[in-house]
């Protein structure tokens, strides 16, 4: 602004030149006339530039905002142009006063200098805000070239951490499976303990029985001569049959220990001496399990024995097969299995079968 002013005063002190000039002949009044036309047009022209750079400034300060170093060094030369013109100012004021028209050329050419300066420096000032552009594109660029590598790393960190997540996910569910298992075998087990000590229990109470029946003196007797003795009762335990010998004789009972059949004893026959009983199908999670106990009837001993689970639903059609062993499964031991049938649940199964395949 005060550049502005400064040149305002400038035209002022011509114009007042101007009209001091009219003292002189007609020869110097045109040519001072000339020149004062020749430096309004630059004057003009430098306002033109003044306005531009004013424009260069706005949109330099908006872009560029972190670059002042040049901003600085302009405001230092306007500055300097400043007092440039108060310069010339005061010159004028002096021509002014001495109205001496070769001291006017002398100020025009001064002027004149003064604005090839500028317009020096306004060019000086635009090539560095080009190469500053430049260089900032440059950058930009660069910094776009710098993480194009980091892309796939990234994209690589991304899937890895996915499949991390995905295979932790896949082992909860396996231990959570396995741990359920335990505890079912582990049930199971207890069921098993719970059913051999009934069994002994079963044994002792036979023993006993045996036992008083043998106090009892029963047996088998021949033929006596004598007059047969009134038939003394003897208490026989259940599940003993009474035999009578021909009349006339001495009465002789034989106990004969009734042996329950698989099927009393709740076994569904499997084919091949193999026999089960409280098969179960249970919900496990999403799947199934179907627990239950075998008994081995056949006529040896087994080091192995496999059998199969077959499942079908409403349809009739086999959904899953799964195949079981057993070790060292001797003749007339029960022994219970629990096998878990994955991606079914109860509600989809509408019956099941338990097969035998191998036998060691």
């Amino acid at each position: 602004m005060k550049g502005i002013l400064s040149v305002i005063v400038s035209i002022v002190l011509f114009f007042a030149i101007f009209n001091a000039g009219n003292a002189y002949g007609q020869g110097g009044e045109q040519e001072v006339m000339k020149e004062f036309d020749d430096f309004q047009k630059s004057l003009s022209n430098w306002m033109k530039n003044l306005d531009n750079l004013g424009a260069q400034f706005t949109a330099l300060q908006k872009s560029m905002g972190d670059s002042m170093t040049p901003l600085k060094e302009y405001e230092k030369v306007i500055k300097g142009n400043e007092e440039k013109l108060n310069s010339i100012v005061s010159r004028l004021e002096a021509i002014e006063r001495t109205s001496s028209v070769a001291d006017v050329k002398g100020l025009l050419d001064s002027f004149g200098k003064t604005l090839d300066i500028l317009k020096k420096l306004l060019s000086d000032l635009a090539k560095r805000v080009e190469d500053q552009e430049v260089k900032t594109a440059v950058l930009e660029k660069r910094y776009q070239e710098a993480q194009r590598p980091l892309e796939p790393i990234k994209k690589a960190i991304d899937d890895l951490n996915k499949l991390v997540t995905d295979k932790l996910g896949e082992q909860e569910k396996r231990i959570a499976t396995a741990e359920e298992s335990l505890k079912t075998r582990v049930a199971s087990l207890d069921s098993s303990v719970k059913t051999f000590e009934g069994q002994l229990k079963t044994i002792s109470d036979l023993e006993t029985r045996i036992k008083k029946v043998e106090k009892g003196g029963v047996g088998v007797a021949g033929t006596v001569t004598t007059e047969a003795p009134p038939t003394v009762p003897v208490q026989v335990p259940a599940g003993t049959e009474t035999v009578k010998v021909a009349e006339g004789t001495e009465t002789v009972e034989v106990v004969k220990e009734h042996v329950p059949t698989p099927e009393e004893e709740g076994f569904q026959e499997i084919g091949d001496g193999f026999y089960v009983r409280n098969v179960r199908l249970l919900p496990f999670g999403s799947s199934s399990q179907i627990k239950g106990e075998i008994k081995n009837l056949s006529d040896k001993d087994r080091s192995i024995a496999t059998f199969a689970i077959r499942v079908f639903n409403v349809s009739d059609t086999l959904l899953f097969t799964q195949d079981f062993s057993i070790k060292t499964f001797k003749k007339g031991d029960a022994k219970t299995f629990n096998e878990i049938v994955s991606g079914y649940s109860p509600l989809e199964i509408a019956r099941y079968e338990i097969v035998t395949k191998r036998r060691y």
